[in-house]
């Protein structure tokens, strides 16, 4: 086993997301988005719940994974960014690799467990994780 996968493998054990934390404060607010983006994605998903939304990380992070994230009531990645505003594939995969860098950064926070959609979600309320993730997809607007 590699030094990633002992750090982010799938076999992780977090504990439950606590019902009267602000992070599932903020997940209740954006639920209807979850539930549908969690029907929707196959893959694993870890959330980093912000005021305003979310951001969620799709599939295998640090090595294999996708973003999406919700704002002013809609779901976003960055196929939105690249038909909407005419952003590149290698944009896209510059900033792919920024957010692995950050996302590897912020490892070591807290990350608990939810269900949403009868699907297990990890959620990592981190506000410096989320501000990193905010400055880097900044770049693409």
């Amino acid at each position: 086993m590699g030094f990633f996968s002992k750090m982010f493998g799938p076999d992780q054990q977090y504990p439950d997301l606590a019902g009267d934390s602000a992070a599932a404060g903020q997940l209740a607010a954006i639920s209807s988005n979850l539930e549908q983006l969690a029907r929707d994605v196959h893959d694993p998903m870890e959330v980093v719940p912000t005021d305003h939304g979310a951001y969620v990380f799709i599939g295998k992070p640090p090595k294999k994974f996708g973003i999406a994230w919700i704002e002013g009531g809609e779901v976003k990645s960055f196929k939105t960014l690249m038909d909407e505003h005419g952003v590149s594939g290698a944009e896209v995969a510059k900033v792919s690799d920024e957010l692995r860098d950050v996302y590897v950064r912020h490892h070591e926070t807290d990350h608990y467990r939810t269900t949403i959609a009868d699907r297990e979600i990890v959620v990592t309320p981190d506000p410096g994780l989320e501000q990193e993730v905010r400055e880097v997809l900044a770049k693409l607007h």
